[in-house]
């Protein structure tokens, strides 16, 4: 985030910025002369453009009949993104939620520092916890452990950890943030899908009403694609990089992806990067978890808890939210879908 955008470039190479684009929620590319024919014909234009931020990759595309308007847009647009993950990023020195982090306190936060970490407290309290952006200490020992010793930490390991973790832990009195346990937040659960609305919000005020904003598995679309059909979303599938396991169409909405595969300690997926901040072990039944929500942030934190939570618990909840479908799918991939979810399209 911020000041990652050199980091970025180094670490990844042309074959790995390939393979990220392929592992979230991605578009399925719609090419061909029919295209080229509708697009010379209703005068529409297209201006799309990638750029390294986050820790992903982040692509904004943005139709409009002025191509000179779309670009501004989009330019304007990561503007915007850089100055969040200014604040938002965990990595940065110079940011808001590294001091926090570093101090265990911060006086003044800003309104966006101040509206993630309120909006990750409720979305805890709606998954009882499966949500938590104090998970922190459990990630650290586990790469911890999988870095000097290739294997998992220890029970005395993780109840210390776990010791330093709680989401009622993060105090906050008007613009004051204060941490009452030493442990370190985490936004990689929502910073995402907080910046990705945001991002949705820049094009809608500069009147770009068609777009689609995708980063690494969080997506907010609006509006059709340039010959007028509503626009294809590709769900990775967790265990073939590249490709889709699903297909289905949409207007409008927000998509965010949770899975064992982004960041996994081991080749069989046992040990990942998603931990339930309840037990402080990685959670064995699911290998994916897609939801759809009326915005990103929302969808991106219930995803991660849905990995958490397991299939039942996992639909049961989403079944009781207004506005939430989402598609989950097991380690012998096999798919759960809620009742509203879209259906698939071909591809």
């Amino acid at each position: 985030m911020g000041h990652e955008v050199n980091k970025m470039d180094k670490k990844i190479s042309r074959r790995k910025f390939v393979r990220i684009t392929a592992i979230g929620a991605g578009i399925l590319a719609v090419g061909g002369f029919s295209l080229k024919e509708s697009l010379k014909e209703s005068g529409v234009q297209a201006y799309e453009e990638t750029r390294p931020l986050l820790g992903t990759y982040i692509t904004i595309k943005a139709i409009d009949i002025d191509e000179d308007k779309a670009k501004a847009a989009v330019i304007d647009t990561f503007a915007e993104i850089n100055r969040l993950s200014s604040i938002l990023s965990r990595h940065d020195p110079a940011s808001e939620l590294y001091r926090l982090n570093n101090n265990k306190q911060i006086i003044g936060a800003s309104t966006e520092l101040v509206a993630v970490l309120e909006k990750a407290q409720q979305y805890s309290e709606l998954t009882e916890g499966a949500f938590d952006v104090t998970v922190m200490p459990l990630l650290d020992i586990y790469q911890t452990s999988f870095k000097k010793k290739n294997g998992a930490p220890d029970t005395a390991a993780l109840n210390d950890a776990s010791s330093l973790v709680g989401y009622k832990m993060i105090k906050i009195s008007g613009h004051d943030v204060v941490l009452e346990k030493d442990g370190a937040v985490t936004l990689d659960g929502i910073a995402k899908g907080y910046i990705v609305d945001k991002a949705a919000t820049c094009l809608r005020e500069r009147m770009m009403n068609r777009v689609i904003v995708e980063a690494g598995g969080d997506l907010s679309l609006s509006g059709t694609r340039e010959d007028g059909q509503p626009w294809r979303v590709g769900i990775t599938h967790p265990r073939a990089m590249g490709g889709y396991y699903e297909v289905f169409e949409s207007n409008s909405g927000c998509l965010a992806t949770s899975g064992d595969y982004e960041n996994s300690f081991t080749s069989d997926y046992r040990y990942h990067h998603i931990i339930d901040p309840r037990q402080g072990l990685c959670p064995t039944e699911l290998a994916s978890a897609s939801v759809l929500a009326n915005d990103t942030s929302y969808a991106d934190a219930l995803s991660t808890a849905c990995l958490v939570l397991g299939t039942q618990k996992a639909l049961a909840l989403v079944e009781s939210l207004p506005g939430v479908e989402a598609l989950l799918i097991d380690k012998d991939l096999i798919n759960y879908k809620t009742s509203g979810f879209p259906p698939s399209a071909a591809f």
